[in-house]
């Protein structure tokens, strides 16, 4: 599996999810991302798409980077969203081919929002064992520098059975959960709560305030 599988995989998912919300499911709210509402998360998948594309990557991943991909696309409807990033389909997929880890922010940004808007229409989130050990794989390969980097003790992390290191020296704290709350913890899907209580041993107080990439949302989020 690579990078370009799993992008492929979201994207066809919700390409296919599109046509059967209703319009009360297109106005619903995305928890983690407020104000967005459900046509908002596929304008902005077809922002990343587009811009990646396209070369507009200066601020990517900031608040005035992602606001300009939702108000290019303001006025356009859920269908036509979906014929835009639908429309670039081959010209990522070939891009992505082969390139590793190093687009793997494109994987994790587009399995992230799937997940955000399937709960949101009221879809349960997607738990396919092979994408969740291949993503967690690579979220672990990928977050691991930053996570030493900043200080963070060394922790053991458990995910499905299969055991990974984050951090240097020596080992502080496990944490036990599934690939798929793992992958919600990381990119700020979990409340502080929720991460406490995510199945942790230890001395785990520093590791549960640097195991996260975005800020933990104020409130629990259930998917």
């Amino acid at each position: 599996m690579e990078t370009v599988d799993i992008y492929a995989a979201c994207r066809m998912r919700l390409l296919e999810l599109a046509p059967s919300l209703s319009s009360a499911q297109r106005a619903a709210a995305l928890a983690a991302t407020p104000p967005w509402t459900v046509v908002d998360g596929y304008r902005h998948l077809a922002g990343v798409c587009v811009d990646f594309l396209d070369g507009r990557m200066d601020g990517a991943g900031t608040p005035d980077w992602t606001a300009a991909q939702l108000a290019a696309r303001a006025n356009d409807s859920l269908e036509q969203v979906c014929s835009e990033w639908s429309g670039r389909t081959e010209e990522l997929d070939e891009r992505l081919a082969g390139t590793g880890v190093a687009l793997a922010f494109l994987a994790f940004d587009v399995w992230t929002h799937e997940q955000d808007i399937r709960s949101a229409s009221g879809r349960p989130g997607v738990r396919d064992d092979e994408e969740m050990s291949f993503l967690a794989a690579l979220a672990v390969s990928t977050f691991g520098p930053r996570y030493s980097g900043g200080g963070a003790p060394s922790i053991a992390v458990i995910l499905d059975g299969h055991t990974y290191a984050l951090g240097e020296g020596e080992l502080v704290a496990t944490l036990d959960t599934t690939s798929y709350e793992f992958l919600r913890i990381v990119f700020g899907r979990r409340s502080e709560a929720q991460i406490r209580n995510a199945g942790w041993s230890g001395e785990y107080e520093k590791p549960v305030s640097a195991i996260h990439l975005f800020d933990p949302p104020p409130f629990d989020i259930s998917d």
